[in-house]
């Protein structure tokens, strides 16, 4: 960190948090950000915004160029051992770094990644959780985790990511309706109201983990070595979903948490007999999905008119 950073987000004795805020954590994404991208460390991928008559209020963009690929095999390299230090905000917590996403599509895209080499398909530990509680309290935004490859996460290494809200608009497409409180959906998940003043919450994310996972049945910390499927974890400060997965992609379609809620990616690999009969958002969630025992019984709000990036 820069002199002014470091004085800014030092800790207190016996606390391992930072001392910082949203505005902190803010100004330094950006901070970081602008000196990122002229060095070429940060390389936004460059999207165009469809209009899919199917895609039911979800934002869709088309990939225009270069998309990363997943990093596999006995010879892919760790990009997170060491992470790139001009993307990095600084230490968060005594096990966990946070930085910025190298391909980001919306700016201010966070990653929250461990220090050592942590499985992404293993159980998230309680040092997870306080750091990911850390991170929400502090920056306002949807907090989400791809369980693994089925998931549709690129990297082995374990990192849960945080996409920020922007000023004055909801901070993803399908906010109003994930929202309200009897929603329906017709996808299978779990999905748990967060409580407004909570001593702890690291302690409460950590517990409604455990009770999802199992009732999801995808088993047990203390029964299984590592979770019996893949799932997604979406949580923000009113709520904690987790979406069991099937597969990772139909269609040519790639998905993953951010695909249920509401925004998606396509690129060349995507079907374009697909595109071309209107692009069925919830026909790729089901499919990669559960399929749920309930009837959808409501309408998805309008499309929110997603920023140009």
């Amino acid at each position: 960190m820069d002199k002014e950073d470091a004085g800014a987000a030092k800790t207190s004795p016996g606390h391992s948090w930072p001392r910082v805020d949203g505005q902190w954590l803010g100004g330094r994404a950006q901070a970081v950000g602008t000196t990122a991208l002229a060095q070429g460390a940060l390389c936004p991928m460059p999207t165009d915004l469809l209009t899919l008559p199917k895609a039911a209020g979800a934002e869709v963009r088309r990939l225009l160029r270069w998309r990363p690929q997943r990093t596999t095999g006995p010879q892919a390299t760790n990009p997170f051992l060491p992470p790139d230090q001009r993307l990095v905000l600084g230490s968060w917590g005594p096990a966990h770094t946070l930085l910025l996403n190298k391909y980001p599509i919306r700016p201010g895209h966070l990653l929250l990644i461990t220090n050592g080499d942590q499985p992404q398909s293993g159980w998230l530990s309680s040092q997870d959780w306080q750091a990911a509680a850390a991170l929400l309290e502090r920056q306002d935004g949807l907090l989400f985790f791809n369980s693994g490859p089925g998931a549709g996460a690129s990297q082995p290494h374990r990192h849960l990511q945080l996409l920020p809200r922007l000023p004055g608009r909801p901070c993803f497409p399908w906010e109003p309706w994930i929202n309200q409180p009897d929603g329906v959906y017709p996808w299978r998940l779990r999905k748990t109201s967060l409580p407004k003043r909570d001593g702890d919450p690291a302690a409460t994310l950590e517990r409604l983990y455990g009770q999802h996972l199992a009732s999801l049945g995808l088993g047990s910390a203390k029964e299984q070595g590592q979770p019996l499927g893949a799932y997604n974890l979406l949580i923000t400060a009113d709520w904690f979903i987790t979406v069991p997965r099937r597969r990772e992609e139909h269609q040519g379609v790639n998905i993953n948490a951010l695909g249920f809620a509401g925004m998606v990616l396509v690129t060349d690999r995507t079907n374009p007999a697909w595109l071309a009969a209107g692009g069925d958002v919830f026909g790729v969630l089901q499919a990669v999905g559960e399929e749920t025992s309930v009837t959808l019984r409501q309408r998805i709000p309008g499309s929110v008119a997603p920023p140009a990036y």
